[in-house]
């Protein structure tokens, strides 16, 4: 079983120890270093699998570490790392979320659709995660989880959503009217919001790449 240890309390890296037999993938961007003993290879998912990553924003490739050996992945920006034990089902998250997982996981993209991709500011396509073993993914700031009950709802702003179960349900819809989204937007706030429905895990992380690029634009 790959060895995983999550380093440091508000800015987190990962460390990953492979043994001999034992390989992780990893996003190219998000490799920091690695041990001399460590092997590496590339994986794609095929031409389709290629074009979607390649609409998403997302990495076309990704590295295959074989051990042994150790490696070290961070994302860009300061916030946490969640672990999500697969156990044969699948997750979705957003584009840029991902840092590693077992080779044994199967990686794909899934159309968010026309209408969520072009108002929830997180591209067209979510990243597919299915199968059996542990999967990272990178929070900005905080990642607060949520377990949804069958017919539970929740409304979260959609450049806070990082990841949720395929069995969750989601929708989405305009928050308020006119004058909410022009005040909102002179905010450099979400306009829109997405209406998660169990049953299934959610979890959102505290901030919004959307919301700080704005933040920074303002400021300018």
């Amino acid at each position: 079983m790959t060895d995983y240890e999550i380093i440091g309390n508000e800015v987190q890296y990962l460390e990953v120890k492979l043994k001999e037999g034992e390989s992780a993938f990893v996003e190219p961007g998000h490799l920091i270093f690695r041990t001399p003993g460590t092997r590496l290879d590339t994986k794609s998912g095929g031409l389709r699998g290629a074009f979607s990553h390649m609409l998403a924003g997302s990495a076309v490739f990704l590295l295959k570490v074989e051990g042994p050996g150790s490696f070290g992945s961070a994302g860009f920006l300061p916030g946490k790392i969640l672990r999500i034990d697969l156990t044969g089902n699948s997750v979705l998250a957003e584009f840029n979320a991902f840092l590693c997982m077992d080779s044994t996981i199967s990686y794909s993209s899934k159309f968010a659709g026309i209408w969520q991709g072009m108002v929830g500011g997180e591209g067209l396509f979510l990243e597919r995660f299915s199968g059996t073993g542990s999967l990272m993914l990178h929070g900005h700031g905080h990642v607060l989880k949520m377990d949804l009950a069958d017919g539970e709802e929740i409304q979260a702003e959609m450049s806070h959503v990082l990841a949720f179960d395929e069995t969750v349900q989601y929708s989405v819809s305009r928050i308020g009217g006119l004058k909410t989204m022009v005040l909102a937007g002179m905010e450099g706030e979400g306009l829109f919001f997405a209406t998660m429905r169990g049953p299934g895990r959610v979890w959102l992380h505290t901030i919004s790449l959307q919301q700080l690029a704005a933040k920074m634009v303002v400021r300018r």
